[in-house]
């Protein structure tokens, strides 16, 4: 090292923490030397005589950390320090320290879980809170836990603020280490009113170049800002100036030219995505400018489609963003936003966790043996209902079975690495292969689940979406994956089949995203339930829906995503498959089903056969043997549409429903029904065997329906319904007074001499539902409302008292009335009684 660095400063307490625990968190700011100073140092320490595997959140990350590393060392990549991820692999005997990134340690815990000889796994980034890394770290906690009491877990985080380290690890030893102490100067550059914000970021650069020195890294959320902000510097910048983008999708060499020192004479502006947030020191920056967009994918449960949104950063990621001038030098950041605005930024990202698709989550737990995510402990649990859906997924393509246990398809498919929809179509194209006596079917799979891991080639062109133009234009590491999973599947042949098979094959992966044309207009219905359309200048627009074609020609969706505000997501890769020839190669995605329903113009029932396409209907035939049951059916689907409006509910039958309710809330004893309207609604069986002989929706005006709904309660719960949720309740006077139910309680309207003699609040249900009690005059006018009858007696009965005496005189009105005889009639009347 050149020279020293704050993280050195903590040496002897990591040290002595490696003794005391297997859990240590660090908190290490931008520039301490936790990704590159400590790891070097912990080779020679001697409380660390096994394997050393740093964790980093991005390839881009690794690659540049293990570069350093080894160079620090005088060596090569793949000797003491290694490097493990997604397409490259560089490790050997003498490897000591590997840099991997999380999804390459699930797999070796999956393949390894006692990960054999390895003494300590760094995490580097937590506060990042990727997806990967929470999967990862919940495994690593597990194999800890049950099988490796000597492995030592250490989480590395530029704050802790925010984050749930505290509950997950409560026995953690924690250390801090301060950053380094460059200072950065900051500067708040709202954009003005009516100027758009990539329009004046470059502006902003152009004017940081001219007045200050040194490297620029600017910061922008997405690859197509990057790519108009360089068309837009590049005709304005001098010769001098090195424009270097830097984002995911680009080559290893072209990263490389973004963080390596420009040459001799050269300054470089580094356009980059949040990928430069962390981690990576690019050499020489001294001014950040930052846009303060970021862009951020939200998986839509409803859809099953992600939905990649341009939002604002938050407080953490600004900061972060502006410590990269201060790495290396004390430097200047510029905000591209007003300091108020700073303030109502969120503190920090949501973790990527809440907010993704969790297939591949979930196809690793099932690999791991969990059942439910909830075996497992985590930073942050995954919702249920994302779960859920993921589960459905698996279960749909075979990958886990209803208990989601993994099938030996899906055992298959884990141990190719690959996304699960991928991993279906590259083993099921093997059987298609040999049916439909397709050649070098099985090695289009490859290439077409290849290309769909790696970025579009052809992004950026508008030559259309058809997959077909791609294949023969994979970047390396695309070509390099196809060709691992070739020689991992036997493929029997170099040959590949023609493009012309990628409509099949994409079914196979995304049974979900086949659409029927919605008209001529590009738009289309998917088999999922969504809706899709094409982008305006696609060729394949103009290619509607004839209704006259005997053969449909359908679309499948490789590549397609939400945008914010339109119903519609838009495609960007797809194939096409004539409805015939998908009928015939994977029929089980196809049923026909009897459909029923009343004509909203007269009522008349329309019956017709449907086959259908998950929620799509491709084939209608009409039905001529029609039966009571096709009315029926028609019936409870007039009810789903329009709601349970269109049934005879009462104000009797809703009391009743509440009085349910409570019973369910309330009474431990019997298995009470939920008969919410969204409940009834859901599962209309209840309704079903009274629909017997109505033929039109005006005749279930006529239903008994309070009998359909009494029928869920058997005989012993309607008797406790009645005996501890009365209708009605007896007053001591005698009179049977209707109790009003409501969603929160009950209440009861009742002149107050009535109430006489009763010294507490009647109580239901077990006493646990006390009566609100609305007391009335004698008039029948409102006097009071409570659910504490003593405390009224004790305290406002005296002026209510006083008050009634001189509008009702004939009326008694006692000082104790929980001590007096209820009445419902005058003083004269008692007297006579």
């Amino acid at each position: 090292m050149s020279q020293p660095v704050p993280i050195t400063q903590v040496f002897p307490q990591l040290q002595h923490a490696l003794t005391q625990s297997n859990q240590i968190v660090l908190q290490a700011p931008t520039g301490a030397g936790k990704s590159t100073a400590l790891p070097l140092a912990m080779l020679s320490w001697p409380q660390i005589s096994g394997k050393i595997i740093l964790l980093e959140p991005r390839r881009i990350a690794a690659r540049a950390i293990a570069r350093y590393l080894a160079k620090q060392l005088g060596e090569s990549v793949g000797e003491t320090v290694g490097l493990r991820v997604r397409g490259e692999t560089k490790v050997s005997k003498q490897t000591r320290l590997e840099v991997v990134t999380e999804g390459v340690l699930t797999r070796q815990i999956q393949a390894d879980p006692e990960l054999d000889g390895v003494q300590l796994v760094l995490f580097d980034e937590v506060h990042e809170r990727h997806l990967a890394t929470d999967l990862a770290l919940a495994l690593a906690l597990e194999v800890q836990g049950g099988l490796r009491d000597d492995l030592t877990l250490m989480l590395m985080s530029a704050t802790l603020e925010g984050q749930a380290l505290e509950q997950c690890l409560p026995d953690a030893v924690k250390v801090e280490s301060e950053g380094r102490s460059y200072p950065v100067t900051l500067e708040y550059r709202p954009v003005a009113q009516g100027q758009f914000w990539l329009e004046a970021t470059v502006s902003e650069v152009l004017k940081q170049l001219s007045q200050r020195e040194g490297n620029l890294l600017v910061f922008l959320p997405g690859q197509g800002e990057i790519r108009r902000a360089e068309t837009q510097l590049l005709e304005k910048v001098s010769s001098e100036v090195m424009v270097c983008p830097l984002y995911g999708q680009l080559s290893p060499k072209q990263q490389d030219a973004a963080i390596d020192t420009p040459p001799p004479g050269k300054r470089k502006v580094v356009l980059a995505t949040n990928i430069a947030e962390s981690s990576l020191t690019i050499d020489g920056i001294s001014v950040v400018v930052d846009a303060g967009w970021q862009r951020q994918a939200r998986y839509n449960l409803k859809s099953g489609i992600s939905r990649l949104e341009t939002v604002r950063i938050s407080q953490s990621s600004a900061a972060q963003r502006s410590g990269r001038a201060g790495r290396l030098m004390a430097g200047h950041g510029v905000r591209m936003w007003s300091e108020s605005m700073q303030q109502g930024l969120a503190s920090a990202d949501a973790p990527e966790i809440t907010q993704a698709d969790l297939t591949s989550l979930a196809l690793e737990l099932a690999a791991w043996g969990c059942r439910n995510a909830d075996e497992l402990v985590w930073l942050t649990l995954p919702a249920t209902t994302n779960m859920t859906k993921a589960w459905q997924l698996l279960t749909q393509l075979e990958l886990v079975d209803d208990s989601h246990k993994l099938t030996a398809l899906g055992r298959q498919v884990h141990k190719l690495g690959s996304d699960p929809r991928l991993g279906h179509m590259l083993l099921k194209a093997k059987v298609l292969e040999s049916e439909l006596e397709i050649r070098g079917l099985q090695r289009l799979a490859c290439e077409l689940a290849a290309l769909l891991e790696e970025n579009d080639p052809l992004r950026g062109r508008n030559l259309g979406i058809d997959i077909d133009l791609r294949l023969g234009k994979l970047p390396h590491t695309a070509k390099a994956q196809s060709q691992k999973w070739a020689k991992q599947l036997g493929c029997q042949t170099d040959s590949i089949a023609s493009g012309e098979y990628c409509g099949l094959l994409l079914a196979l992966a995304y049974p979900d995203r086949i659409g029927l044309a919605r008209g001529q207009g590009g738009r289309y219905q998917l088999s999922g339930g969504s809706g899709a359309c094409l982008p305006q200048d696609d060729p394949w627009c103009g290619l509607g829906r004839n209704p006259s074609s005997k053969d449909e020609t359908l679309l499948v969706c490789a590549s397609l995503s939400e945008r914010q505000g339109q119903g519609d997501a838009i495609v960007h890769m797809g194939a096409q498959i004539p409805l015939s020839e998908l009928q015939d190669a994977l029929p089980y995605l196809f049923r026909w089903q009897r459909f029923q329903q009343l004509s909203p113009k007269n009522g008349e029932l329309i019956a017709e056969r449907q086959l259908q396409l998950g929620a799509l209907v491709v084939r209608r035939e009409p039905l001529t043997d029609l039966s009571d049951d096709d009315y029926v059916q028609a019936l409870l689907q007039a009810v789903r549409q329009q709601g349970l409006g269109l049934l005879p509910f009462t104000d009797n039958i809703n009391q009743w429903r509440f009085r349910v309710a409570h019973a369910k809330a309330l009474l431990t004893q019997g298995d009470w029904p939920e008969l919410s309207d969204e409940s009834l609604l859901a599962d209309l069986s209840w309704l079903e065997p009274y629909l017997s002989g109505v033929k039109k929706v005006s005749q279930l005006n006529k239903l008994d329906l309070f009998a359909a709904l009494k029928a869920q309660l058997d005989w012993s719960l309607q008797s406790t319904l009645e005996q501890q949720l009365p209708s009605h309740w007896l007053a001591p006077t005698g009179s049977k007074l209707p109790l009003e139910y409501h969603e929160s309680g009950v209440k009861l309207a009742v002149r107050v001499q009535e109430m006489y003699g009763e010294a507490e609040t009647p109580r239901l249900a077990q006493g646990q539902l006390p009566v609100t009690l609305e007391l009335l005059s004698p008039a029948r006018r409102p006097l009071q409302v409570t659910e504490d009858l003593a405390a009224f007696w004790a305290g406002a009965w005296n002026e209510v008292k006083k008050e009634m005496k001189g509008r009702y005189p004939k009326h008694l009105w006692p000082d104790d009335p929980a001590n007096t005889q209820p009445t419902k009639v005058t003083k004269k009347r008692m007297q006579q009684q």
